[in-house]
């Protein structure tokens, strides 16, 4: 992705091969064995950093001089290991944005969000630690809808990263069409949602609410339970949920984006 957009200067490094303590699970019937659904890249030419991805993430944040803010778009095994084995970066962490969860719905299961599923110890853990978090979960994201005719304006960019766009979101809106049928226009462009809560938090509305993932129960395993009550709280809150963006404003903000490309 880097090579496709001229940015190698931005270092990578590889994170946890799976989960803490259960098996990896991919949605490789979702985006594509990729996971980038039809969209291809070209072959990096700058080799992932020696170390792995805890170890550099703790060098980053140790030398930094502001507090940093962490963008999560995937399971949080690295952050949940990170802060477990060197708990004093958290007074260097300003925030962790992450997309995932949902306090009203799921996707790997009727309550429970993939990403929060996958690897549902390190989000608790993540969620306890005591840093401020963010949660972009599927409340928000199935609002941040790409339809056909979206699609079609990326690829009209004519560019490469509007021509990568169309072919991921391509594949993905042809899985939603068999998932979802007519319920949804289009296919939801989750992690960028992730993003632009930091760069254009205007296009957002957020609730503050007390989130801890549910690790023991039958058909809640995995979720994010949400308290939003202000009173009877057995928790102070720990987490800005976001619930609710411009989707005319972040579509156009994304091919803005892409045009530059």
């Amino acid at each position: 992705m880097l090579e496709l957009l001229g940015r190698t200067d931005i270092p990578v490094a590889a994170g946890a091969a799976g989960p803490l303590v259960r098996p990896l699970h991919t949605a490789a019937s979702v985006h594509g064995e990729s996971g980038l659904g039809a969209a291809t890249l070209p072959p990096p030419t700058k080799q992932p950093e020696a170390s792995d991805a805890v170890t550099c993430l703790r060098r980053w944040i140790e030398s930094s001089l502001k507090p940093v803010t962490i963008v999560a778009v995937a399971p949080l095994t690295n952050i949940a290991i990170l802060l477990k084995a060197y708990p004093h970066l958290k007074a260097n962490i300003e925030r962790i944005v992450i997309m995932g969860g949902g306090a009203f719905r799921g996707n790997a299961s009727p309550v429970a969000e993939f990403n929060i599923w996958v690897d549902p110890e390190a989000a608790y853990m993540v969620f306890q630690a005591g840093v401020p978090m963010v949660m972009c979960g599927l409340d928000v994201t199935m609002q941040a809808i790409a339809t056909q005719q979206d699609i079609d304006a990326f690829a009209g960019l004519g560019n490469a990263a509007g021509t990568f766009c169309a072919d991921a979101f391509g594949h993905y809106y042809n899985f939603y069409k068999q998932q979802y049928g007519d319920a949804v226009d289009g296919c939801a462009v989750h992690d960028a949602v992730a993003v632009m809560v930091l760069t254009h938090p205007e296009l957002m509305k957020t609730s503050p609410a007390y989130v801890e993932v549910d690790l023991s129960g039958e058909q809640t395993f995995g979720c994010t339970a949400t308290d939003f009550r202000t009173r009877g709280r057995l928790h102070p809150f720990n987490t800005e949920v976001v619930m609710e963006l411009d989707r005319e404003k972040f579509i156009q903000l994304l091919l803005a984006s892409a045009a530059q490309f």
